[in-house]
């Protein structure tokens, strides 16, 4: 009996060490395949319609969408809200991370990323667009 015993606790030692050596291995792998962004693209949005941010939100969840089935999961987009005491002009900011500037043009050329952009042109079109820009990390 103390042999049966023993001979369970020795395995399930094994059983969990090895789990946790996988789980440890995986979680390694998955932070080393993640691409570092160094280009961002910043927007700024004013809207005199008062377009609903869920709904843009939304638009943006869909090019995200996109943007991972293309491959990069790590690239896309953030809506932020200005808070009206800072930017009276302004009503939304669109802050998009990407690898590079070559990985920025190959999504936006890609036939997905475009069909789920398409969908909600006349959305975006009814803002007025007041500034984009590009910036690239310094390292």
């Amino acid at each position: 009996m103390k042999n049966l015993f023993l001979t369970i606790s020795v395995l399930m030692a094994v059983t969990v060490f090895s789990i946790s050596s996988c789980t440890r291995k995986d979680i390694e792998k998955e932070e080393s395949s993640k691409i570092e962004n160094t280009l961002k693209s910043v927007s700024l949005w004013q809207d005199s319609l008062k377009v609903d941010p869920a709904k843009l939100l939304v638009s943006l969840e869909q090019a995200n969408k996109a943007i991972d089935s293309i491959g990069y999961p790590d690239a896309g987009y953030k809506l932020w809200l200005v808070q009206s005491d800072t930017a009276a002009d302004y009503r939304f900011l669109i802050n998009g991370y990407w690898p590079n500037q070559e990985v920025y043009d190959e999504i936006h050329n890609h036939e997905l990323y475009k069909n789920a952009t398409e969908e909600d042109e006349e959305l975006w079109n009814n803002m007025y667009q007041i500034r984009y820009d590009r910036f690239t990390r310094v390292k």
